[in-house]
């Protein structure tokens, strides 16, 4: 009997150890979790913080928002927009860029670079018909000055998408690039960046440019 009892007594404790080390195990588990967790929400916070400063509740951020938004709208509200929007709206290096295209195409007896409005896309459009619609803010960098603007632009003739690709100069939001989606012969989207067709077409000879235009 007594000899049962030892057997007895050492599995018993042999369970024990091994439960105890189970219990051990599983706490570490769950102590290694608990830390991964934390740590990957941190990081996913961290990361977060370029990518979604245009959602978040920031004060600096709110006011960029706004003062964009303002520049927007106030670009196409009025009859005075015309003539002057580059100035006004616009980057030095935008503006700077527009009158060397026009200087280029001066003495052309036919049209050159800009066959239309440049900020509507329109050949003939009412400057108070127009309204600014569905801004969605893609890019917002308040530290860089940098922002990405994704718009449509109404009037009751034609409906427009833009982007504008904006910059912090001389204390104010203005525009750097425009963006415009024009619609191909199979229906589908077409981008084409303003700043690159620019330089592109300031590069080509005279008269090759003359003739793609």
């Amino acid at each position: 009997m007594e000899y049962l009892d030892n057997i007895m007594n050492h599995v018993m404790k042999k369970n024990s150890v091994q439960s105890g080390r189970m219990k051990s195990n599983v706490l570490i588990m769950l102590l290694i979790c608990v830390i991964t967790t934390a740590s990957c929400n941190g990081k996913q916070k961290q990361a977060g913080v370029g990518s979604s400063d245009v959602a978040t509740d920031n004060p600096k951020v709110e006011k960029a928002k706004e003062d964009i938004v303002g520049c927007i709208k106030e670009l196409y509200a009025g009859t005075d927009r015309i003539g002057e929007s580059n100035e006004r709206f616009a980057c030095h290096s935008w503006w700077e860029m527009v009158e060397a295209v026009d200087k280029k195409d001066a003495d052309l007896e036919e049209i050159g670079f800009f066959n239309d409005d440049l900020w509507t896309q329109m050949q003939d459009s009412n400057p108070d018909d127009f309204e600014v619609r569905d801004i969605k803010f893609q890019q917002l960098d308040v530290e860089k000055g940098t922002a990405l603007v994704d718009f449509v632009l109404w009037s009751s003739i034609q409906t427009v998408h833009q982007k504008f690709e904006l910059c912090r100069e001389d204390g104010d939001w203005r525009i750097h690039n425009i963006i415009r989606y024009r619609t191909d012969s199979d229906g589908k989207e077409v981008e084409f960046d303003m700043m690159k067709e620019m330089r592109n077409y300031l590069a080509e000879p005279q008269e090759e440019a003359s003739s793609s235009s």
